[in-house]
């Protein structure tokens, strides 16, 4: 997701009414707690393509590398293949967050390419992967 780090309150709020704007569907992940830590967003829907983009963010950073992450990310797969009869699922990550890869590729995510120097934060330039699953894979 093209999101920069800190996320507010405010601006999760915005985004989540936002949505129900476009063909996007935007869900809340929680704790335990039903504390929201972080967001699960399906974008760019083609129906006629049956195909979608994802992004996942845990922006409470005391709930990351806690399998929040893990969870949403098989939940939100079920359901789009599923519920929503889609064939592919993309993504964009950044190539130095090495734990988000990880899990992308450990569902089955495969490398389609890199987009070089895409992505600028505190004073440099990173790559980022694009990934995707098909259905079955």
């Amino acid at each position: 997701m093209d999101i920069v780090y800190p996320l507010s309150k405010r601006y999760c709020d915005n985004f989540t009414l936002e949505g129900e704007e476009y063909n996007k569907r935007i869900f809340i992940i929680d704790n335990e707690d039903r504390k929201p830590i972080g967001l699960v967003v399906i974008d760019k829907i083609k129906w006629e393509y049956r195909n979608c983009e994802i992004g996942i963010v845990i922006y409470d950073k005391n709930y990351r590398g806690r399998g929040y992450g893990k969870d949403a990310l098989g939940t939100v797969l079920k359901f789009i293949y599923e519920d929503m009869n889609m064939h592919l699922v993309y993504l964009n990550v950044v190539e130095e967050n090495e734990a988000a890869v990880n899990l992308y590729k450990k569902f089955g995510f495969k490398v389609e390419g890199i987009l070089r120097d895409r992505y600028y934060k505190n004073g440099r330039y990173y790559n980022i992967i694009v990934m995707s699953k098909v259905k079955g894979e």
